[in-house]
């Protein structure tokens, strides 16, 4: 081995391991191979290998990548007598710039998909004390797992029986250190000889490390104290599939920098988890099949995590929701502006003489929220209380008893707030002066960081800014703030010009370029506000007629940021009657305008009307639509229905008559 790294220039390039003969501890092995592999690599596991394995009478060699157990390149089994070291070297010599080159990508997270193995913790507490170091050396440089045979609870009996070749677990030293995560080998379980514990009974299993610990000290799980954790009172524990995800979060994403893995998992994961919704979502169709009917649905379900298939319970909650700030609703139409949808500026009514306020519209004040409890609950901390929540009670005992409102300035005196209206704060100065102002915007602002005031009215918003920056951080229950979910609504999204009410949160909505994702964005907004970034916690959820002519403002840059989700005609909704009218109707539209797009739903059907109201009203007069007022077209589109509906040219009106 030393020869060919040497023959190959590949001295202080590389790592390697030798397998021999005689096993560990010497007692026997019929497999002999060593590996050489890139030094930046962390064990021969995890990168490509120049391989070479002698085993039960026969030789292979290659360029071997353990993660998928196959050769990149290289020879199937021969016979030592057809071995020729030369060829091997010349082999080798071709192809060790993949060693070379194959370095590992730096804070990225190792993946190993379990492949219907099993997941287990071992500990090896009992060696935890300083005057077993050297036990534990031996266990690291045989690559076992020890447990002692007396080990109750089933936990012995399992490790021998059913931990078997292909099986991964993670080993801690006790709730103090956090060793490896390993993945077991073939072969039975043995005592481990009593000269290396100085007691019988402990038994061990072969493994292979595959990724050692990149933070050893598991301090922070010390509250964790069910078993899968280091602190849980447990020697040898399954990882169950319920528990990975668990597992991931919490041990070995920021403990080893590992995910496992599970199909059974990701389908737990899947019905259980707030955050499998795309963040962008446009439920598309044509007029009546639900689009907007389903958003509330969709909206409950994205929020609460719970798909209730009764529409009236999601409107309730719908309802809760929407009143406390995690939903908002809006609708689209022409003269939607990026000032209504982000910030901009409107007249200020309450001043007398012409002045502008800043406005900040519906997407920057739910992108707000979604924002202070994402970061909230990143750092477990309580959510600081609003402006809004906050200034309400500091002006209480004026809104609500008319008593006026001292505030202390910096000089020790005080000025007296007497009114407040919905964008500004009246007082009187200490001398006595009466009804100057303050802006309610500019004081959230100043509370924000966003402006500064140090002359003029300063020393006035000051010291209230900071009253209210104070009572911002009194917690409201000392609780750490829960994840959730915020849904922004927008009915008719293809009704306004979406490149110009969106800007450049079109690039900013991509779930990659979302606050915490790889290619993470923040931009600064034209009224000078920086680091502004969309949160993941905040889906958009559109809704979108296939038949209004505005559907060719929804440009290709929309398109790829939204996934789209079809609704269309369910004629399982309907009476049999109404059903089998409206499949005939939707057949006959669908032969000449050859799309979906202009098809009529169920919903039509469903508003409480009769069916002959229906017809009249809303039916007809969006076929007229549809047809640019043809009424020859209208009328075969109706021929062979259940109903027989004609156009009178006398009196130049529908007759509409059951054709049963």
């Amino acid at each position: 081995m030393a020869e060919i790294i040497s023959r190959l220039a590949l001295n202080g390039k590389v790592k390697h391991i030798y397998f021999d003969f005689q096993g560990p501890r010497q007692q026997g092995s019929d497999k002999l191979w060593f590996a050489i592999f890139n030094k930046e690599q962390e064990t021969q596991s995890t990168g490509l290998q120049l391989f070479v394995d002698f085993h039960k009478g026969k030789v292979k060699y290659g360029i071997y990548r353990h993660a998928d157990a196959s050769f990149v390149k290289g020879s199937g089994e021969m016979l030592p007598g057809n071995f020729n070291f030369a060829e091997m070297l010349k082999m080798f010599e071709e192809s060790k710039h993949l060693i070379l080159e194959d370095e590992p990508v730096k804070n990225k997270l190792l993946t190993i998909p379990l492949n219907q193995k099993s997941l287990y913790k071992i500990s090896h507490g009992a060696f935890k004390s300083k005057g077993n170091e050297s036990i534990l050396d031996i266990f690291k440089e045989n690559q076992w797992i020890v447990i002692h045979e007396n080990t109750g609870n089933g936990q012995a009996e399992s490790f021998k029986n059913d931990l078997t070749e292909g099986d991964y677990v993670y080993i801690t030293i006790g709730g103090d250190e956090l060793f490896s995560i390993a993945k077991v080998k073939a072969g039975s379980w043995g005592y481990v000889p009593e000269d290396i514990t100085g007691k019988n009974g402990w038994i061990y299993r072969e493994v292979e490390y595959i990724k050692s610990a990149i933070n050893t000290d598991p301090f922070p799980l010390k509250s964790f104290k069910e078993f899968i954790y280091p602190s849980g009172n447990s020697t040898f524990t399954e990882i169950t599939v319920d528990k990975i995800e668990e597992a991931n979060k919490n041990i070995f994403e920021p403990y080893f920098g590992v995910e496992f893995i599970s199909e059974e998992a990701s389908i737990i994961k899947s019905q259980g988890e707030l955050h499998k919704h795309p963040n962008n979502i446009i439920l598309v169709g044509p007029p009546g099949t639900g689009k907007t009917y389903n958003s509330i649905d969709k909206a409950v379900e994205i929020v609460t995590g719970i798909k209730k298939k009764d529409h009236d319970d999601n409107k309730v909650v719908f309802d809760k929701l929407k009143k406390e700030g995690q939903i908002e609703f809006v609708t689209f139409h022409q003269n939607y502006s990026y000032e209504d949808f982000m910030v901009g500026i409107r007249p200020d009514i309450e001043n007398e003489s012409l002045r502008f306020r800043s406005y900040k519209g519906i997407f920057y004040e739910i992108a707000k929220k979604a924002r202070e409890n994402y970061f909230a609950s990143l750092n477990e901390q309580s959510k600081e209380r609003s402006f809004q929540e906050v200034f309400a009670d500091v002006l209480k005992p004026l809104t609500e008893k008319g008593e006026p409102v001292k505030i202390k300035m910096a000089s020790g005196i005080y000025y007296t707030i007497t009114d407040i209206t919905d964008y500004t704060i009246y007082f009187n100065k200490p001398s006595g002066d009466s009804r100057h102002t303050l802006s309610i915007q500019t004081l959230e602002e100043i509370v924000d960081g966003l402006r500064e005031f140090t002359t003029g009215l300063g020393p006035y918003y000051n010291p209230l800014a900071e009253l209210i920056r104070s009572k911002k951080k009194e917690a409201n229950n000392n609780k750490a703030e829960p994840k959730k979910n915020y849904v922004l609504i927008i009915d008719e999204i293809n009704r306004a010009n979406i490149s110009k009410v969106f800007g450049e949160l079109i690039t900013l909505l991509e779930e990659d370029k979302r606050i915490g994702a790889k290619n993470e964005l923040r931009i600064t907004l034209p009224n000078g506000e920086k680091e502004f970034g969309v949160p993941p916690n905040l889906y958009l959820v559109g809704t979108m007629n296939t038949a209004d002519k505005s559907i060719a403002l929804i440009d290709i840059a929309l398109r790829r940021r939204f996934e789209f989700i079809g609704y269309f005609p369910d004629y399982s909704k309907l009476e049999e009657s109404d059903g089998i009218f409206l499949k005939h109707i939707n057949k006959e539209i669908f032969t000449r305008k050859k799309t979906a797009d202009y098809l009529i739903g169920h919903a039509y059907f469903m508003a409480g009307l009769d069916s002959y109201k229906t017809i009249k009203n809303k039916i007809i007069p969006l076929l007229m639509e549809y047809f640019s007022g043809k009424t020859e077209v209208v009328e075969e589109i109706f021929k062979n229905s259940t109903w027989d509906i004609k156009y009178d040219i006398e009196k130049y009106d529908w007759i509409i008559q059951s054709a049963n």
